[in-house]
């Protein structure tokens, strides 16, 4: 039998002997014929967990006005009724294992009601792969294709191989792992974190991916939270040499940067801080403002950086985008320097002419 936790991206799995997974028809307990005599579908307080019920769906709402929320939530419901009533037409109420599938699926109906309810108040948003026809044999043979790409190197069809995987079954950590590995080889950093990040919340315990997630981490620095996967992956592997290497590299690399934030606030605490060297570009700020603005992207939020495309969003009369920068530029000074003082009083000077 399968349960899908669709809003989290989250598969619960469990297959008896002789059966079969599937993918949104279902098969195993879910769609076991119960006998012509068998026990009558049990009311919602004659769940065989007796320590835990499910969410009783809405009332008084009628389907045409109903939302898709609140659907769901008698939807689910419904389903774990009626796998407990077969279970119970199969005489496996007393089963341990029915029983503790019986729990899962109570769980996760309750997680999905407070996701769907969440989703509904706009308070979180879902993952990008939902909504795709949930096939297991698809998403094996996505991800045999992906590693086959990836050994010849082309990592753009790689990665959209993985992709496809991870649609068809996003409850494999391997298919997030693959993936955030292709988008390393594409230079896809932020891509890369993120497919680490969940594929470390399916399985915590890989030291590859928290290694490989530390990588991404690193190339961006976020050096602090690079520090922080460099130590899961030697809790996983204390044998790692990688893992040993690679948080000594990034100390030293989280240090050089602290000693060049500091400087950097001491020369904008003075005013003199030299312009960044603007290449290819000539008088227009809309062309400054873009090669500055990638520029940034690159240097990681420099502080010397957020301030020349403070300038140049200043010069381009778009204040409100200015005065964000400021404000990021000033938690990377730790504070208000001379020169962000300076800038704030051309955009009131500006803004008000």
């Amino acid at each position: 039998a399968w349960w899908l936790a669709a809003g989290d991206g989250r598969l619960l799995e469990t297959r008896r002997s002789g059966g079969g997974g599937g993918g949104r028809s279902g098969r195993g307990f879910g769609t076991m014929a119960a006998p012509a005599s068998g026990p009558a579908r049990p009311s919602a307080d004659r769940d065989i967990v007796e320590t835990t019920t499910t969410s009783a769906p809405p009332t008084g709402v009628g389907y045409k006005s109903a939302s898709e929320s609140d659907l769901g939530k008698v939807w689910r419901c419904e389903k774990v009724r009626d796998f407990e009533w077969r279970a119970r037409c199969l005489g496996l109420d007393k089963n341990p294992e029915a029983a503790e599938l019986l729990r899962r699926m109570l769980r996760c109906t309750e997680e999905l009601n407070e996701i769907g309810d969440a989703l509904a108040r706009g308070d979180a948003e879902p993952k990008w792969w939902l909504g795709g026809d949930y096939d297991a044999r698809r998403a094996e043979e996505c991800n045999d294709a992906g590693a086959e790409s990836f050994k010849a190197k082309r990592f753009g069809e790689a990665f959209d191989r993985f992709t496809e995987a991870i649609r068809s079954w996003p409850s494999r950590p391997v298919y997030h792992a693959n993936r955030a590995s292709a988008a390393l080889k594409l230079g896809r950093c932020e891509v890369a974190a993120a497919d680490c990040e969940e594929a470390l919340r399916l399985d915590p315990g890989s030291a590859k991916v928290a290694a490989r997630c530390a990588t991404a981490l690193q190339k961006l620095g976020r050096y602090e939270q690079a520090g922080e996967r460099w130590r899961q992956a030697l809790a996983c592997d204390p044998q790692s040499d990688k893992a040993v290497a690679g948080l000594r590299a990034c100390r030293e690399l989280e240090a050089e940067a602290e000693r060049k934030r500091v400087e950097e606030a001491e020369r904008s605490e003075a005013g003199t801080r030299t312009g960044l060297p603007i290449r290819g570009v000539d008088g227009d700020w809309g062309d400054r403002l873009y090669s500055l603005t990638e520029m940034l992207d690159r240097c990681g939020g420099q502080l010397s950086a957020l301030l020349s495309v403070a300038e140049a969003l200043i010069m381009c009369r778009r204040y409100p985008d200015a005065v964000r920068r400021l404000d990021e530029a000033e938690a990377a000074a730790g504070g208000r320097t001379s020169e962000i003082a300076y800038l704030r009083a051309e955009i009131a000077w500006r803004g008000n002419g």
